[in-house]
Formats: structure tokens, sequence, C-alpha cells
């Protein structure tokens, strides 16, 4: 199944779901995508920061983007992962050790 996504604009959360679904082929483009365009700081319904969701729901993609933004705009060198538990403990061990 292909699917055709236009790289070169932000990408609909439904065709990141359907990319996310084959990492191998689009984690490239969905982490360079989201590097270019990143997601705006929204308020959910409720009224709360998105940046208030667990780590747990965020997925791989985000995870390693978020990484890698502290790496390059904070200085850090914290490692960047592939397994998600993994990813979930270095953003956490990070936001502890900056508290």
């Amino acid at each position: 199944m292909s699917k055709q996504i236009d790289w070169a604009q932000p990408v609909s959360d439904a065709d990141r779901a359907w990319a996310e679904q084959f990492p191998a082929l689009h984690g490239g483009n969905l982490e360079a995508n989201a590097l270019q365009f990143p997601r705006e700081e929204m308020e959910t319904l409720d009224g709360t920061d998105d940046d208030d969701v667990p780590y747990t729901q965020w997925t791989v993609v985000e995870l390693t983007t978020e990484v890698r933004r502290r790496n390059a705009e904070d200085g850090k060198t914290l490692p960047v992962p592939s397994k998600k538990p993994d990813l979930v403990k270095v953003l956490e061990d990070d936001d502890e050790a900056s508290a």
C-alpha cells in the first residue's frame, strides 16, 4: 500500500499516523518534517497544555525529536535510544535533573 505525502509541507495527523506504521520507510521523513514544522503548543479542549501529556503517550518519532532538540538547543549530550521505554526514561531523567 502506498500513499503520497508532501514532506515539504506540515503533515496532517492522519498522514502522520499512517506513516508511523512504517518507521523504516518514513521515520526519517517524519523526523525531518517534525523539526521543520514543529507542532505549536496548543491547549486541549479541557484547558491543559499538550506538554502535560506523559511521554509514554508520545510516539517514538516525537520522543526522538525531543531528545535531539534538547541536544541541539540546550547543548546536552543525551543518548538517543531506538526503543520507546528507553527514550521515555532519558527524557524523564533529564526533566528531573533540570528541575
